[in-house]
């Protein structure tokens, strides 16, 4: 069965790496859309990765670097859309300072 989903509904990012989406047990998922919006007057980087399960975030799941997003800016993320976790894979993001990035990300579930 096939879900459309919100995988994060809004957050605002961490200083490290935190998860903030698990695919459940037993499904897989898709990344369709994902958006960080810098909330702050300043400059700040964001760094994602999706992550295979059991595993750490690292330069091989990394996919987005430390990307400068301008105070005020959406960013639309072309470099998660597409992107599959297999059950309990992640999505994990942070930035270089804390609750200055919101992330949503909309995708599907399988089942």
């Amino acid at each position: 069965m096939i879900t459309f989903q919100k995988l994060v509904a809004g957050s605002q990012l961490a200083a490290t790496a935190t998860t903030y989406y698990t695919a459940p047990a037993n499904t897989k998922a898709r990344i369709d859309n994902m958006t960080l919006t810098n909330t702050t007057a300043n400059a700040v980087t964001a760094t994602v990765h999706v992550i295979s399960a059991g595993a750490t975030e690292t330069a091989s799941n990394m996919i987005i670097s430390a990307r400068t997003i301008a105070a005020g800016e959406t960013y639309n993320c072309p470099e998660a859309v597409g992107k599959v976790m297999l059950a309990t894979g992640t999505i994990r993001a942070l930035a270089g300072s804390a609750t200055s990035i919101s992330i949503q990300a909309d995708g599907i579930e399988i089942t």
